[in-house]
Order: C-alpha cells, then sequence, then structure tokens
C-alpha cells in the first residue's frame, strides 16, 4: 500500500500555474492604475519607498512559489520512487527467500536421490548469489555518493573486463559467444580505480543481459578514442529504451514505466550507482537507444590519466 496515497505532483503544479499569473496580474494592475491615474501617481510619487516595497513584495512572492512548486514536486517524486524502491526491495527479498525454504523442505525429504539433491544445492546457490548480488547494489549505491580516497592504479582493461564479463555470464548462466569483449589494442590500460570501473562494467553488462530476449546479444567494446582517452561501449539487441526516458534512467529508483521492465527483477539503482561511478572517474554515463525493441547501447569515456578526488595526478606511469 502506498505510503501517501493522497499525495500527487499534479497539486503543486497546479497551484503555481495558478498563483503566478495571479501575481503577475495584481502587479501588472497596479502598474495600469498608476499609469491611467496621473493623481494617484503623484499621490505615489510622495511615497515612492511604499511603491517600491510593494513591487519587491510581489516579486520576492513570486519567486517564493515558484521556488515551492519546484521543491515540492521533486519532494513528491522522490518519495514516488522510494515508494517503488521499497517494492522492488521487498519482492526481491520474499522471491529467493521462499524458494530456499522450499529447497530446505525438499533436502529434508529421505527419499530424494543424490541427482536431485545436488541440483537443488545448485538451485541454492543460485538464489544466495542473486540475494548477495542485491544486497551489494543496495550498499553499493549507499555510498557511491562518498569519493574518498579512492585506490587509483593501472588497470590492464582487458583482464578487468573479461573478469566482470565472467561473473555476469555466471549469474545469468550465458555463454561466451553471448556475451562478448572485445578491447583492441589488446594491451590498452587505464589509470583508474579497479573496483569502481569493475561495478560499473559489471552493472551494464547486468542489465545489458537482463533486458535482452531470449536471444542473448551483448558485446563489451573498448577501444582508444580521439584525445587518447579510452571509450567504453555494452550494446545488446534487448527491449530497448523509448526516446523520452533516456537521461531518466540515471536517477536513482527509476524504473521505465513499461511492461517488459515490470516483468524482470530490479530496484532501479544499477545505472544510478554505474552513472555516478563514472562521474567521479571523470566521465559521462550516456545512452543510446532507437525506441522499444531496437536495443541500447550504454557509453562513456575516461582519461587516460583519471585524477585522484584531491585533484592529484595519479603516481602510475602513463598508459602505453
Amino acid at each position: 500500500m502506498a505510503l501517501f496515497p493522497m499525495r500527487s505532483i499534479k497539486v503543486p503544479i497546479v497551484m503555481g500555474v495558478i498563483a503566478v499569473p495571479l501575481t503577475i496580474a495584481v502587479l501588472v494592475g497596479w502598474i495600469l492604475v498608476l499609469v491611467r491615474n496621473p493623481g494617484v501617481s503623484e499621490q505615489v510619487a510622495t511615497h515612492t519607498w511604499l511603491l517600491v516595497a510593494g513591487i519587491l513584495s510581489l516579486a520576492v512572492i513570486l519567486t517564493v512559489l515558484v521556488l515551492f512548486s519546484v521543491f515540492l514536486s521533486r519532494e513528491i517524486r522522490e518519495s514516488q520512487r522510494q515508494e517503488r524502491f521499497i517494492d522492488s526491495v521487498t519482492h526481491e527479498l520474499k522471491s529467493p527467500l521462499a524458494a530456499l525454504k522450499l529447497f530446505v523442505e525438499t533436502l529434508d525429504r529421505r527419499d530424494l536421490d543424490p541427482q536431485q539433491r545436488s541440483k537443488v544445492y545448485r538451485m541454492m546457490l543460485e538464489d544466495i548469489d542473486r540475494l548477495g548480488a542485491f544486497i551489494d547494489d543496495v550498499l553499493q549505491s549507499s555510498r557511491v555518493g562518498y569519493v574518498g580516497d579512492r585506490a587509483f592504479e593501472r588497470v590492464l582493461i582487458a583482464e578487468l573486463a573479461e573478469r566482470a564479463a565472467d561473473r555476469v555470464r555466471q549469474r545469468h548462466s550465458v555463454s561466451a559467444e553471448q556475451l562478448r569483449v572485445s578491447v583492441e589494442p589488446a594491451g590498452l590500460e587505464v589509470v583508474s580505480d579497479p573496483t569502481g570501473l569493475e561495478t560499473v562494467l559489471r552493472n551494464l553488462l547486468d542489465n545489458a543481459v537482463k533486458y535482452s530476449d531470449k536471444d542473448v546479444s551483448v558485446v563489451l567494446r573498448v577501444e582508444r578514442s580521439r584525445r587518447d582517452r579510452v571509450r567504453f561501449e555494452v550494446s545488446d539487441r534487448g527491449i530497448g529504451i523509448p526516446p523520452e526516458h533516456l537521461k531518466r534512467v540515471f536517477e536513482r529508483f527509476y524504473r521505465v514505466p513499461d511492461e517488459g521492465v515490470k516483468l524482470r527483477r530490479g530496484t532501479g539503482l544499477g545505472l544510478y550507482v554505474a552513472a555516478t561511478i563514472v562521474h567521479n572517474l571523470g566521465g559521462r554515463l550516456a545512452a543510446a537507444s532507437a525506441g522499444a525493441g531496437t536495443g541500447t547501447t550504454m557509453r562513456f569515456e575516461l582519461p587516460p590519466r583519471a585524477l585522484s578526488p584531491q585533484g592529484r595526478t595519479a603516481s602510475a606511469g602513463p598508459s602505453t
């Protein structure tokens, strides 16, 4: 059940739409009265401070109304996102817990043959891994805004990319053909935070596989771009993103209101975490999609020599 069922984002917007024109009308009407009535103008002229104070007061009221509408709309939108997040968390936790309970009850049966018992164990491990990954996402989202003293070091991108891809392949049971990695040149390096960079790639690959149909085809490409930067690109042939949602998918708790998205588990944290980490590493994560059913491409670029949080260049040597 929603925490604030009566709240609506339309209320502050309507209030602002009504109040702002009214305030402007009062101000304009006051000016017209002064212009069309010279006698009144002469009287007001002797009290200029009153006229100025009135105009300033109306301006302040107008500003407050606009800010009130904007801030209240943001608060309501954030509240709605948190409600969706709580619903997602509840579902994400209850499903594997219910499955684990069923598995334990199954294992309690003495007539269970070794092959079936082994299969149940594997399924339990998969659910435990899924719970662990979900908890990692939540914890990462709570810490992602804090830069702190990141460990910047030389990173061989091919190794890091394959490591991230392997974890996603295991989690979703996809093959190396379905999730491919291409790094050119093979020895491409970057000075960055390896933990943060791997988290970004893992989140992007996980999303690409999760929002693909049965015929999974995901490619991670890394190459040197212009200005000696390193470009990362994750593309898929999945359900795609409508153009009007391309920027909003990086907001915390946001999920595209589409039936294809609702059918897949998620909390709206993965892309938020990835985008924030990329920003902290000196890049900007962007999404591209021609629309529903056309697949999605996520890309970002990083400088070969990343800066530390204090603004000092990392001590490692230049990349090759």
